[in-house]
């Protein structure tokens, strides 16, 4: 074969590679982070436009296409990659249609949010500044133009409206920089300490309002978009292999034995934890060389009394020093304080899903438990 024929032949096995990583490089981008939760109150919901729903925490993602959801009595702080700063209130269901930014790699500034139904506040950041007429809030019936501000906009059904007696429609306040409410039939530009609204019926015009709405006045109480968000927690990681005592609270061998691991965590972050499994581990035999060695990476994030504990299981052979291509990512919610059992969960493979107690805390070498809890700092 000659050297033009061998060169043409390369070229043809790596065109199929080439336009692979080019595939894998779209999609990345077409996922690409639009914002991050920063502050939960109470409690709430994210769904993504593939229709998985999940509870949120404080330090998720969010991407475009991201619905967040509250109940009542709960609060949403939202920090965007330009840093605007966005508080979805309660009983309240917000998207992020769209959200690029150039200096986060895409082409040009351009952010499409809309509020489907209850409050929110918004300080606007670097794209709303740089491009106002790219920057756009939406509503049912109308939509809401910025010139880096800071406002308040609410869209109450015919049903919200008659709880806070007031008309249903789109409600926009202004407290620094102006808005422009726009509706089929018209416009209005809104300053700062005024208030505008935008009825249901077509032929409705946009207006701006003799004085502050009362439920608008109660919502400008609730925590503010600059609040400081809430530090990480500090938390100590345990992961226990086999029995425990009668109380659950300690292992039935000595910690050298490998049946249990501890670490102490900061809540967000990464923490990892050795654990020897195979014959002689686990009865706590010095001369048995375990079969495998794992490593469990953890990352713990705590919303109120439970943990969401999402961990990846990586198994390197007793054998050889090559890692094994078995890396599994999995996601626990279990209540903070107790011993878990997790055997069936994950990469364990004895099945049980309760938690460990008094009756059923000897006699099972295989289990796998997991305890988060707080410690002071």
């Amino acid at each position: 074969m000659t050297l033009n024929h061998r060169y043409i032949a390369c070229l043809r096995h790596l065109l199929p590679l080439l336009l692979c990583a080019a595939a894998l490089c779209s999609g990345q981008a077409a996922w690409a982070i639009a914002g991050t939760v920063q502050v939960l109150i109470g409690t709430a919901r994210i769904t993504q436009n593939t229709g998985q729903d999940r509870p949120a925490l404080r330090g998720d993602n969010l991407y475009e296409g991201d619905t967040v959801s509250t109940p009542a009595n709960s609060n949403v702080q939202i920090r965007m990659i330009d840093d605007a700063i966005i508080w979805v209130r309660p009983d309240s269901r917000f998207k992020i249609e769209r959200y690029q930014s150039n200096q986060h790699g895409a082409a040009k500034n351009e952010a499409a949010l809309r509020l489907i139904s209850g409050t929110m506040r918004q300080v606007t950041g670097a794209i709303g500044k740089a491009a106002p007429a790219d920057y756009k809030l939406s509503t049912p019936n109308a939509t809401i133009g910025i010139r880096g501000t800071e406002f308040d906009a609410s869209y109450l059904s015919p049903q919200a409206a008659a709880q806070a007696n007031t008309a249903p429609g789109t409600y926009n306040r202004v407290y620094v920089g102006s808005t422009v409410l726009e509706g089929p039939a018209g416009q209005v530009t809104l300053n700062k300490d005024e208030a505008g609204f935008m009825g249901l019926a077509s032929s409705d015009k946009p207006q701006v309002l003799p004085r502050i709405p009362a439920f608008m006045t109660a919502a400008a109480a609730a925590p503010r978009a600059d609040a400081s968000p809430q530090k990480p927690k500090s938390l100590l990681i345990s992961v226990r292999y086999g029995e425990g005592d009668a109380d659950g609270s300690t292992s039935i061998s000595s910690r050298d034995s490998n049946t249990e691991q501890r670490v102490q965590a900061v809540e967000g972050e990464p923490a990892s934890i050795a654990m020897a499994d195979g014959p002689g581990a686990r009865a706590g035999q010095t001369g048995a060389r375990p079969v495998n060695q794992s490593v469990l990476e953890l990352l713990v994030k705590v919303n109120g009394n439970n943990a969401l504990v999402q961990f990846f299981s990586q198994t390197k052979s007793g054998s050889s020093s090559a890692n094994q291509a078995n890396r599994v990512a999995t996601s626990l919610n279990i209540p903070l304080g107790v011993w878990t059992e997790v055997s069936g969960r994950g990469p364990w493979s004895v099945p049980s899903n309760s938690t460990i107690s008094s009756s059923s805390a000897r006699g099972d070498s295989n289990r796998v438990s997991i305890k988060i809890e707080e410690i002071s700092r």
